[in-house]
């Protein structure tokens, strides 16, 4: 068996892990490799050497104390994930056991940073401004450069990889966030006779508050968001 191990600092403890680990269809589609989720299967493509083509899996999920693994079993090996909290610090390790094991080293140690990182911006999330959001529509208030990524970051958790987010203030300012293959592809905020449209290509959970900065974004906003 073939392991790799990364370690991140979350701002919040086991509670919020176990929420977010608990639905990985919606998780899932920002982990690396990934590829599709469907009928309980996942696909993964990996795209080194004699992995450049997809590996599908089953999908179990388990939870203990203050740990979780997934289980990916496939025809080819089995795959698995550790998440262990220990404090604030989680330490993810990425196992595979099956065909091609030596090969596995530096996929195994992307796979286990990516699901890291992506996991702390995920908790992260939980910090954005949301009043209220019942199905496809909520508030939201007092958005500012530093809590904006993270209501994105939240409605990717619900939404998935492509989505159109929109909200408008009671004085008729308008924003839309459009996030296309897990990507922000556009950010335009109308104020008035202004208009601001940013054209980027930042992944989801790299974004940072430098799109949102100089916005005229801290008042309370009705919120929509739709799939596209």
């Amino acid at each position: 068996m073939k392991s790799k191990s990364f370690e991140v600092e979350l701002p919040y403890g086991w509670e919020t892990l176990q929420v977010i680990l608990s639905e990985p269809e919606k998780t899932l589609p920002f982990f690396p490799y990934f590829e599709s989720f469907q009928n309980g299967r996942v696909r993964f493509k990996v795209p080194r050497f004699i992995f450049n083509f997809g590996y599908e899996f089953e999908l179990d999920v388990g939870m203990g104390r203050e740990e979780a693994i997934y289980t990916f079993r496939g025809d080819k090996g089995i795959l698995t994930v550790t998440f262990k909290m220990e404090g604030r610090k989680l330490k993810v390790t990425a196992s595979w056991a099956g065909f091609g094991e030596a090969f596995m080293g530096k996929p195994l140690e992307n796979f286990a940073k990516g699901i890291a990182e992506a996991i702390k911006e995920f908790c992260s999330s939980m910090a954005c401004p949301v009043v209220r959001f019942n199905g496809s529509e909520g508030e939201v208030e007092h958005i500012t450069p530093e809590t904006a990524p993270a209501l994105v970051k939240r409605i990717a958790m619900e939404f998935g990889k492509d989505f159109l987010l929109e909200g408008e203030a009671e004085d008729g300012t308008y924003l839309a966030v459009k996030v296309q293959d897990g990507k922000l592809r556009e950010l335009r905020v109308r104020h008035g006779m202004k208009e601001s449209v940013i054209e980027a290509e930042i992944p989801v959970i790299e974004l940072g508050s430098e799109p949102f900065e100089g916005l005229p974004l801290d008042k309370k906003f009705k919120i929509r968001a739709r799939k596209i």
